[in-house]
């Protein structure tokens, strides 16, 4: 059903937008926080590193099961405003928690309703609002995302600074007080003759196999750092392929898979989202591990760290802007093979910046990760879509999102490892294990460009 209002029509963009905005911000308002929550429980930085994995592992393996649930019963309105209700609800307890497993436990709940509200945002543009509208909507909600990342880490650091940590949590519920009413109030309650039949089978088994393969694969990287290479933890690792194989299989022979593995069939998608998976990874490592050098090595003031930390959001909004335009002139392939190189040489300079302490190298390698990852952003989404099948481009989006997601919990994952082992320690991160790590993010972002450029395009962007 289609919303007439000229105002409720905008309303509606800017709350989906509103949904979007928290979630991302979420993502990115936390890793500032993470040395004082650290500090304030007396846990390392590897147990404080999950307050971030959690809500990425939950989000990421229950977005496509919440967007294939909406698509099946028609019940979007439904599914989003019991997402942004639990969403506040876990934003307060995630603010009142007495200990760190509490604190992780909340952020499992808080990452399952931002899925519920993500999954839905974009169905809501394109269920009720005229197809004229559709592509203003979609770049709210684009432009919502970015800003989101952007502030993340300057309003986390002055919060943490002059408040407390917990008030990076508190300050979600007015919102989602307010994005609960207006859902209530704006989103058309669906017609039952317009709500879809099931013909075909759930695939409830496939997200099943998503979220196994995606825990068995964090739970081992992360229980290996801190608690030893059991043979638990060992098991753990194997499990990962062994599901992730799986998923894969049975989402080629489903007739109605939560995610169309068949995307991957076509080469250029395969090695487009393989080299996207990867640019996520590296530049949501450095977004969690530099905080922690920042303000416990350099001793700077959270306000301050976050304030840095403000480069590379600020650089992939900078760049981001004029990237669609630029695909016209010289194509996606040209671009994405660009935004690795510029990824790669930005953590090179980093790591060269935290072994000298060159607070300014630091700065440019930083600048440089952002604007690899804002140049890479929209032509690969793009890039993904225009070589996808036409029968399974609707599909597209949410092979992207999963690949993205799944970028970020890797992300946290690699560069806490790998920053424990330079460390010697997985309780706090030295120089050399902030250089470690980004030599990993650096050998990351070659994958990356090696596989932008097996993705040869076929299809003009």
């Amino acid at each position: 059903m289609l919303i007439e209002r000229p105002f409720h029509q905008k309303l509606l963009m800017i709350l989906a937008a509103a949904a979007v905005f928290m979630d991302y911000l979420d993502t990115s308002i936390v890793s500032i926080a993470l040395p004082s929550i650290s500090e304030s429980f007396g846990s390392g930085s590897s147990l404080s590193s999950w307050v971030m994995t959690s809500y990425l592992l939950a989000l990421g393996s229950t977005l496509l099961l919440f967007g294939k649930l909406a698509d099946r019963t028609g019940l979007q309105r439904v599914i989003f405003t019991l997402g942004f209700v639990l969403f506040t609800v876990a934003s307060f307890l995630c603010g009142i928690s007495g200990d760190i497993p509490s604190l992780i436990l909340f952020r499992i709940l808080q990452g399952v309703a931002a899925a519920m509200m993500v999954a839905t945002a974009t169905m809501l543009i394109t269920l009720h609002l005229p197809k004229a509208m559709q592509p203003i909507g979609m770049g709210v909600i684009a432009t919502a995302g970015g800003a989101a990342l952007a502030l993340g880490p300057g309003i986390g650091g002055v919060l943490t600074q002059f408040i407390s940590w917990h008030w990076i949590f508190f300050i979600n519920i007015p919102v989602g007080v307010v994005g609960v009413l207006v859902a209530l109030f704006l989103i058309p309650k669906p017609d039952p003759a317009d709500l879809p039949t099931r013909s075909k089978p759930f695939d409830s088994l496939g997200a099943v196999y998503l979220a196994v393969t995606l825990v068995a694969l964090l739970a081992g990287l992360e229980l290996g750092v801190s608690e030893g290479w059991s043979p638990f933890v060992v098991l753990l690792l194997l499990l990962s392929p062994v599901f992730g194989y799986l998923f894969l299989r049975r989402e080629l022979r489903h007739p109605d898979p939560i995610l169309s593995a068949r995307l991957l069939l076509n080469r250029t998608v395969m090695w487009a989202a393989i080299s996207t998976l990867c640019v996520t990874l590296v530049y949501l490592g450095v977004i969690y591990v530099m905080p922690f050098l920042l303000t416990e090595q350099y001793l700077l003031p959270t306000a301050v760290a976050g304030a840095v930390m403000l480069l590379p959001p600020v650089a992939m909004a900078i760049v981001g802007i004029p990237a669609g335009a630029l695909v016209r002139r010289f194509g996606c392939m040209i671009l994405c093979n660009a935004a690795t190189i510029l990824l790669a040489a930005g953590m090179a300079i980093l790591g060269g910046g935290v072994l000298l302490s060159n607070i300014l190298l630091i700065f440019a390698g930083l600048a440089l990760v952002g604007l690899g990852m804002g140049l890479n952003e929209g032509p690969s989404i793009q890039r993904i879509t225009v070589h996808s099948p036409i029968q399974l481009q609707g599909s597209s989006g949410g092979l992207i999102f999963t690949v993205m997601n799944v970028g970020c919990v890797l992300g946290v994952a690699l560069f806490s490892v790998a920053a424990s082992a330079g460390s010697g320690s997985a309780e706090v991160y030295t120089s050399t294990g902030v250089a470690v790590a980004c030599i990993a993010g650096f050998a990351v972002s070659i994958i990356a460009l090696v596989a932008s450029k097996l993705a040869r395009d076929t299809v003009k962007c």
